[in-house]
């Protein structure tokens, strides 16, 4: 029997090694809330930030040369994601967070942070320091999606959905290991709604491809895969920030049991200072889907 036992152990050790080794590299490691990365900025004013928007616009134009769309279409996606990051305000903000999950951070009540001319974000009355993700701001590459596979998928007077394919480097450091390395796997898709009066982004949706928006694996199911980035304008600060940022991953391992990890990070109060100056680090992904 113990035999037995000891063959069955080592066929299912090779078969978790089949189904979950893939080629990307993947940190089961925890983040720090500490910033070591905050070297290394420029300070732009709003005039060189409008030149920094408008230089992504054309690189985005140029990614969407290829897609089945339409040029009003293509004048959108491209106006809103160029606005979806315009560096670092400097500014004052409330954040709060609220974590759930066997492996969650502590939730965290509101409290006001800065971004100061040095980078990073500090508390207010505090030593804590942060990096850029607990802020209001989210950093899109300049070529996150398969736009020549894009699609409209709703339209209306006030919004239009668009769907593309996704291929997004993924580090979930509050799941278990197995989830991860098949989260890393599976094909993922964006949906950006878009403000077509304002060319402006409303939200961000990235999820599973799969028509249930699930993903299985003989030792692993994932029943919820979504990150949600929500914008709204900042007439202080002069641009698109992040209000609301939400991360959920739900599911089930054979050796590991249920898994949770639920994030949402609320942004209130933001206000920058007169007049408004933004940083740019020289570090330009600034946690895209990675760290949320």
């Amino acid at each position: 029997m113990i035999q037995m036992d000891s063959i069955k152990l080592c066929f299912a050790c090779l078969l978790i090694g089949l189904v979950l080794n893939g080629n990307c590299e993947v940190s089961s490691h925890a983040v720090s809330t500490l910033d070591s990365s905050t070297s290394g900025t420029t300070t732009l004013t709003i005039d060189e930030i409008q030149q920094y928007r408008d230089d992504r616009y054309h690189i985005f134009q140029e990614s969407l040369s290829e897609a089945q769309l339409s040029q009003e279409h293509r004048d959108l996606i491209a106006h809103a994601l160029s606005k979806t990051y315009s560096g670092v305000p400097l500014c004052s903000f409330s954040f709060s967070l609220d974590a759930r999950g066997d492996k969650a951070l502590p939730s965290e009540e509101e409290a006001v942070w800065i971004v100061p001319e040095s980078g990073g974000t500090e508390r207010e009355g505090n030593e804590d320091r942060r990096h850029y993700r607990d802020s209001p701001i989210s950093y899109i590459p300049d070529n996150p999606f398969d736009v020549a596979q894009g699609s409209v998928v709703a339209e209306s007077k006030s919004s239009v959905k668009f769907r593309f394919p996704l291929t997004p480097r993924l580090i979930a450091p509050n799941l278990h290991s197995d989830a991860v390395r098949v989260l890393r796997k599976v094909d993922w898709v964006a949906e950006l709604t878009v403000d077509p009066e304002e060319q402006a982004p409303i939200s961000l949706l990235l999820t599973l491809a799969s028509d249930d928006g699930r993903a299985q694996a003989p030792l692993v199911n994932v029943d919820v895969a979504r990150v949600e980035f929500l914008y709204q304008y900042n007439d202080s600060c002069q641009f698109y920030e992040v209000f609301s940022k939400m991360r959920l991953f739900k599911g089930s391992s054979l050796f590991s049991g249920d898994f949770l990890d639920q994030t949402i990070k609320t942004f209130k109060n933001v206000k920058c200072g007169q007049p408004v100056a933004f940083l740019l680090p020289d570090k330009k992904e600034l946690e895209f889907i990675e760290r949320y």
